[in-house]
């Protein structure tokens, strides 16, 4: 989907379906809401303010979880060299990341973008378990339904999100492979 940023309609409208899950992006990092919600709407601003100077060139959301993620990580990086240097006096240096924890990043930002396919139903019981760590059972009383008809959407969730990332994981296998060679 391209949004043009220059039309505040149609980015109010990219904002209200991309917030929640850019959110979840930077919380897999962050590991507090308050500081997710910061980092997401600096993102947006950000979008915003240099709409007239940004060529983004494929699109928007992927630019935007992107953002999002680096946004976290240098967050982390900020906190980090801020304990650091309060707990030993000096800065230390940061190593890369290892290919392997960027696989897993971006496993974990394709999981949150394959979660907005899922039915709203399927999706809000899928969240709760995922994201709130709610048994079925727990679950089932929180929404008024059945314990099978949690456990039903689960299974609708996990096929629909295996399909969405099957072809994401097959490329990582694939990756990873060329690398060993």
């Amino acid at each position: 989907m391209n949004v043009s940023l220059e039309n505040v309609k149609a980015f109010e409208l990219f904002f209200k379906r991309n917030y929640h899950l850019s959110c979840l992006v930077a919380l897999r990092y962050v590991k507090s809401p308050e500081v997710a919600e910061d980092i997401v709407q600096e993102t947006f601003l950000y979008l915003w303010q240099k709409r007239a100077e940004l060529k983004i060139t494929r699109n928007l959301k992927s630019y935007l979880l992107n953002a999002v993620k680096n946004r976290s990580i240098n967050y982390l990086q900020r906190e980090r060299q801020f304990d650091e240097l309060t707990d030993s006096g000096f800065l230390v240096s940061f190593d890369e990341e290892s290919e392997a924890q960027h696989a897993e990043d971006e496993l974990a930002v394709q999981i949150a973008s394959s979660i907005e396919f899922l039915p709203s139903q399927c999706k809000k019981i899928f969240l709760l378990a995922y994201q709130d760590n709610l048994t079925y059972s727990e679950i089932a009383t929180t929404l008024s339904l059945s314990k099978n008809t949690v456990k039903t959407q689960m299974g609708i969730a996990y096929k629909i999100l295996r399909t969405q990332l099957k072809s994401f994981v097959f490329s990582l296998f694939y990756f990873f492979n060329l690398k060993k060679c």
